[in-house]
């Protein structure tokens, strides 16, 4: 080592060593920069062009660095003391650079082609050594042309050990050259390889003068410092240039870079790149979506970020071809610790240079969340949020196949309010909407956790009451329903009431499929609303015969009067004289089956089912028609029930068939009951005023055995009110009777009403009604129901009768 010293600071011109160091310091800086540029150029999947652009780069590469270690050399060589009157041979001077230039090449493209295999780096590193040293010792071989030269063997291995070491270790160091710090790294080693060489050869070296040879082959000390200076220059324009392409292109990068993220940040879509499974850059969305900022995401592994179960996930596409690659849902972990469900497309690109891996992970929070809500208004119903029909089939199911499997008791519980459609149609919708949402919360505070309440229609509800004891539970807990549904419920400042029916049935008893129990708990509930509703049924066999029969008679109710099946029956009313002074339209069915079908059979069954308002509008028009050809201007009496009086505009109706036949308006008579008051008496009494505005008689019927007749009486003035026969049968048998007939009669005329008597059947009851001064009368005495009017002969009949004179009741 002092050796070495000693002949560095003793046999060499130390201002030309410096500036030996000088060109060899930027000869290996140029040459690692355009290195640097040669490693970006290198595309994915050995492209031509890239290859090609690559090899230009270290091709230029190798060429400044030959010209920096000749250019050294001589420098170095010029400094030497016993060597300045030195000659060179031409020949071997021009191939030192040849060596020098075609070396590094060489240990260049091995280097580039295998890449950081431990094998590949050391090829490279000792082809570089030798390149250097094959240089160095054919340029001191030059010397040859003046002079004697001896070596030390001992020297000469030092210094190819010292070169092989350094160059190894800077070919080692050069796999990535984007940093300044790692550039001046590896010109560093390069310059330690190539000085180390140079000087410690020149230690091992002895140099004995001779006369120079003549001829144009030698190189003096003058011609070769002119081929030095030469390529010195050339080293330094080489450097220059270097520098300013590496800054270009530095540039260049950066304003793609920034080109590239502010378009990465314009994106909705969490947008990174990663290399070797860490993560070179990520975009604004993509800091939002982790919730940290980018600082700590750079750099990080790649899967750090993701949920440990999406690895592998993540690991699997890894190993599939790029274009298998197809959009995929994985969880991301936030800084947090939350997850949040992405999905993940990916595609190779080429960044900065090299290959990276391009990821676009789209946020599905919000989809997710859509999609629940989508499921759950599908599954529930949009006013109440209760389990929806199919919701409820789905949980009706899966809790009896629970039932099958463990022997357990099910109950399906059918509901329907009571009194609802009155709320609706009095206080409008919105109320209507306010009361099912406290119903359905009245319920579910009832039920027990595992029951479930669905809502199926307008105003029905069903329960699935799973895991019961015993039967008897099933009545309790719907017991407790319809017992919370009958108090009041306040909607604003109303106090509205309202009631609930319920059909049970139970599992595996009444049904084995939920189809077969939700229908028997319906059967249930049918025969609740006949007997009155407001209390609860558990199912029973014989319901169902008499619900399909029910059913049955309804369908065949609806084609009625399509098929001409109903018919008119007329019932005179007489005066105290025994004039007729009007008919009662009575309709019949006359069904081609079942014959002639009662009035009480099917009257009901089309208030329930809404078929009242067709049946009633075929009545009036076929009545007022029958009328209008009467030879008689009697009057005609046709009843009207609440349900028509609110589901038509009965007005419109009325008006309508009297201009159709052409009946005088006072010929007509409308008899009314008093549940048209009950639900909204102020409209009730509006529809009335806009009859009596038509010229309609209008009758209030069933007196006396309403809610509140009197009030009635007091709303609206009626030109007669009937007495409900109920009374005028137990005329002769009844006290109170007679009391109540005669209290009714004295205060219709007192109000200046006729009053008519319902149901007189004997002599002695219309004895009794003459005698109370009742205006007409009406019943079997008189005659029953017919398809006609009545003739002079039965007219003269009535009249005998009410003579006095002996009367046969009319068949």
């Amino acid at each position: 080592m002092f050796s070495i010293v000693a002949c560095v600071t003793q046999e060499h011109d130390l201002g030309l060593v410096a500036l030996s160091a000088g060109i060899c310091l930027l000869g290996c800086f140029s040459t690692v920069t355009l290195m640097a540029q040669g490693a970006r150029g290198s595309g994915p999947h050995g492209e031509v062009a890239q290859g090609r652009r690559t090899f230009s780069w270290l091709a230029a590469a190798a060429l400044v660095f030959g010209s920096s270690v000749w250019s050294l050399h001589f420098v170095a060589m010029l400094a030497f003391r016993p060597g300045a009157q030195a000659a060179y041979a031409l020949i071997p001077t021009a191939a030192s650079i040849a060596v020098a230039v075609g070396g590094t090449l060489t240990a260049l493209l091995v280097r580039h082609r295998e890449g950081a295999h431990p094998l590949g780096l050391t090829g490279a590193g000792l082809l570089l050594a030798g390149a250097i040293a094959g240089m160095h010792y054919l340029g001191v071989g030059a010397m040859r042309a003046s002079s004697l030269l001896t070596y030390d063997p001992a020297h000469v291995l030092a210094s190819l050990a010292f070169c092989a070491a350094l160059a190894t270790l800077a070919m080692a160091r050069a796999r990535d050259l984007s940093r300044l710090r790692r550039r001046l790294e590896v010109t560093l080693w390069l310059t330690l390889a190539i000085c180390g060489l140079h000087f410690t050869g020149m230690t091992g070296l002895s140099v004995a003068p001779i006369a120079p040879a003549d001829g144009g082959v030698v190189l003096g000390s003058t011609h070769l410092g002119l081929a030095v200076g030469l390529v010195s220059l050339a080293v330094l324009a080489a450097g220059l240039t270097a520098l300013l392409t590496q800054r270009h292109l530095t540039q260049r990068r950066l304003d793609e870079l920034s080109r590239m993220r502010l378009l990465g940040n314009l994106a909705h879509e969490a947008l990174l790149l990663h290399r070797d499974g860490r993560v070179l850059e990520i975009n604004e969305a993509g800091t939002r979506l982790f919730a940290m900022p980018a600082e700590a995401i750079l750099g990080r592994p790649l899967f750090d970020l993701f949920a440990e179960a999406a690895i592998p996930g993540l690991l699997r596409r890894e190993r599939c071809p790029p274009e298998d690659r197809r959009p995929e849902e994985f969880d991301i972990r936030t800084s947090a610790g939350a997850l949040v469900p992405v999905e993940l497309s990916c595609r190779p690109i080429t960044y900065l240079g090299r290959p990276a891996t391009a990821v676009a992970l789209r946020d599905l929070s919000q989809s997710r969340r859509d999609e629940a809500r989508i499921r759950h208004l599908a599954l529930h119903d949009a006013l109440t949020d209760l389990p929806n029909r199919y919701l409820l089939e789905e949980r009706l199911r899966h809790d009896l196949d629970r039932a099958g499997e463990d022997g357990g008791l099910l109950a399906v519980v059918y509901l329907d309010l009571d009194r609802f459609k009155p709320v609706n149609d009095v206080h409008g919708h919105a109320a209507g909407d306010a009361l099912l949402i406290q119903v359905a919360e009245r319920m579910r505070a009832t039920l027990r956790p595992t029951d479930t309440l669905a809502r199926i229609g307008g105003d029905e509800f069903v329960a699935v009451l799973p895991g019961l004891a015993a039967p008897e539970q099933a009545g309790e807990i719907t017991g407790r329903l319809v017992a919370g549904l009958s108090a009041p419920f306040r909607i604003g400042e109303t106090r509205v009431e309202i009631g609930a029916s319920a059909g049970i049935a139970l599992f595996p008893g009444d049904g084995a499929t939920g189809e077969a129990l939700l229908r028997a708990a319906d059967t249930a509930l049918y025969r609740v609303k006949d007997e009155g509703r407001g209390a609860l049924r558990f199912f029973e066999a014989a319901m169902d015969v008499q619900l399909q029969g029910r059913r049955e008679l309804e369908q065949e109710l609806r084609g009625a009067i399509g098929r001409d099946e109903l018919r008119l029956f007329y019932q005179p009313i007489v005066k105290g004289g025994g004039e007729i002074e009007s008919f009662e339209a009575l309709v019949r069915w006359h069904h081609p089956v079942r014959g002639l079908v009662s009035p009480a059979a099917f009257i009901p069954l089309a208030e329930q089912t809404d078929q009242i308002a067709r049946i009633g509008e075929w009545v009036l028009d076929t009545a007022c028609a029958a009328a209008a050809r009467w030879p008689q201007p009697w009057r005609v009496s046709v009843n009207v029930s609440p349900n028509q009086f609110r589901q038509s505009d009965l007005p419109a109706v009325v008006a309508a068939a009297l201009a159709r036949h052409g009946l005088e308006p006072d010929r007509l008579v409308l008899e009314i009951t008093e549940g048209v008051f009950i639900q909204d008496a102020a409209t009730a009494v509006a529809v009335l005023n806009a009859l009596r505005s038509l010229g309609v008689r209008l009758a209030l019927d069933d007196f006396g055995t309403g809610y509140s007749s009197l009030s009635y009486l007091q709303q609206f003035r009626f030109d007669k009110i009937k007495v409900d026969q109920s009374f005028v049968r137990r005329l002769g048998e009844d006290e109170n009777s007679l009391t109540i007939v005669r209290a009714i009669t004295h205060l219709g005329h007192n109000l200046g009403l006729e009053v008519t008597a319902e149901g007189v059947e004997t002599a002695e009851q219309l004895a009794m009604l003459r005698d109370l001064g009742c205006d007409q009368m009406q019943g079997y005495l008189f005659a029953r129901p017919a398809a006609a009017t009545a003739s002079e002969r039965d007219r003269a009949r009535l009249r005998s009768l009410f003579a006095g004179e002996p009367a046969k009741i009319c068949a």
